[in-house]
């Protein structure tokens, strides 16, 4: 899979769209093998970006307050 950037937005999109491919049969086997390693790196994806995004939020909530 190419190193393109993905929204979390964009890698769920595409995520669903390959699992409703897989679900449908709509593959050969050699396709299959390309789309599984599509959605394993979709999803590696995806679970950076919530892992980013948590630690953003407890860092934001963990800040002292200055006013």
């Amino acid at each position: 899979m190419s190193k393109k950037q993905y929204s979390y937005s964009e890698a769920l999109k595409e995520l669903e769209a390959l699992i409703d491919k897989i679900e449908n049969g709509e593959s050969d086997v050699d396709e299959l093998s390309d789309m599984v390693k599509k959605a394993t790196e979709l999803i590696k994806r995806c679970k950076e970006k919530l892992r980013n995004t948590e630690a953003d939020l407890n860092r934001f909530l963990n800040t002292p307050d200055t006013e």
